[in-house]
């Protein structure tokens, strides 16, 4: 079990989205209607993992450029949120 599953196993994982990485550390995220866009909440979110790689592959595949991964989305729980609050 790797350390990444091993964070992720009391949280709960609503999906998954395609990022690329640019060069000076920018992030955008796939959607297939609107292509690359700044803002998570615009992009797509995948319920499979398997379909999210091989997306992220065959994206990759055409831009070989850039990095493109495929990153968990965890439920937010808000308790960080609490905590921030009452410091």
């Amino acid at each position: 079990m790797s350390e990444d599953e091993i964070n992720l196993e009391d949280e709960v994982v609503v999906g998954f989205l395609i990022q690329r990485e640019a060069e000076n550390g920018d992030l955008s995220f796939w959607h297939p209607e609107t292509k690359w866009t700044d803002d998570p909440n615009e992009a797509m979110l995948y319920e499979d993992e398997d379909v999210a790689e091989d997306t992220a592959d065959k994206l990759q595949a055409e831009d070989e450029s850039t990095e493109i991964t495929v990153a968990v989305v965890i439920e937010d729980d808000e308790e960080d949120d609490e905590d921030e609050e009452e410091a």
